[in-house]
């Protein structure tokens, strides 16, 4: 039973729907609030960046939503806003550790944990749901009858491991992330990239990630477009995202 709903009012803010793709980069694809979404199955909606599509239900810890991609966030949100103004980018790991994240996010989001157990046989039992809660809120794991913990719990070590594996953190060396700026077409975004080594951050940019960069910056013309959005939909799992032009 690994999603479960918070006690009645939720009193400790417990994060119910998760993003497992920053909601400021989702709303950069909006128009009077909405984007275009096109599933592989050839449905199109216009959603809003809280639709359901974007989020996981309480997929992974409190502790994982704050304590831990928060930081990757904002770093990552900086260098964007530092694109966007022209200044470039200065933290070419702050985009990569999000690129991962993202990546893992994804995964627990539609791959859901089980719950788990962390001891067998462990003499204790179960708190009650609110004082369960409590312990969540302080980034703690609560620990069940017989040693067993919650899925999302079990999520969060699962990244925590994955974002500090040493073999992860070796695909990323050595790379930087090159700008690629349309002035015409806008780009789309994947659900999630996975292992292909780029992002969309806006219509406007994209990032490509590669070593020993001739160009930091560089700009694309509409045909280009086209080739790097087919890389998005191919790239893409269950849908892909974009403004909606039409």
């Amino acid at each position: 039973m690994p999603f479960e709903k918070t006690t009645k009012g939720n009193p400790y803010r417990l994060t119910k729907e998760q993003h497992f793709h920053m909601k400021a980069i989702i709303k950069k694809f909006c128009i009077n609030g909405k984007l275009k979404v096109i599933y592989k199955n050839g449905d199109i909606r216009l959603c809003k960046p809280d639709n359901k599509c974007f989020m996981g239900n309480r997929a992974w810890s409190q502790e994982m939503e704050t304590t831990i991609s928060h930081p990757i966030e904002r770093s990552f949100l900086s260098q964007v806003e530092k694109i966007e103004n022209g200044e470039g980018i200065s933290n070419h790991a702050a985009i990569s550790d999000y690129h991962l994240l993202w990546c893992l996010r994804w995964h627990y989001s539609i791959m859901v944990a089980e719950d788990y157990d962390l001891y067998k046989n462990f003499p204790c039992r179960s708190l009650d749901k609110e004082f369960e809660e409590l312990l969540e809120s302080k980034g703690k794991v609560p620990v069940r009858s017989g040693g067993q913990i919650a899925g999302r719990f079990k999520a969060t070590l699962d990244i925590k491991t994955l974002l500090e594996l040493e073999d992860n953190k070796k695909i990323y060396d050595g790379l930087e992330w090159q700008i690629v700026e349309s002035k015409g077409k806008s780009f789309i975004s994947a659900d999630c990239y996975g292992d292909l080594m780029a992002m969309t951050v806006s219509p406007k940019y994209r990032l490509i990630a590669g070593k020993e960069l001739n160009d930091k910056h560089c700009f694309v013309t509409d045909d280009e477009v086209d080739e790097l959005n087919l890389e998005s939909m191919n790239a893409s799992h269950n849908f892909y995202f974009c403004r909606d032009d039409s």
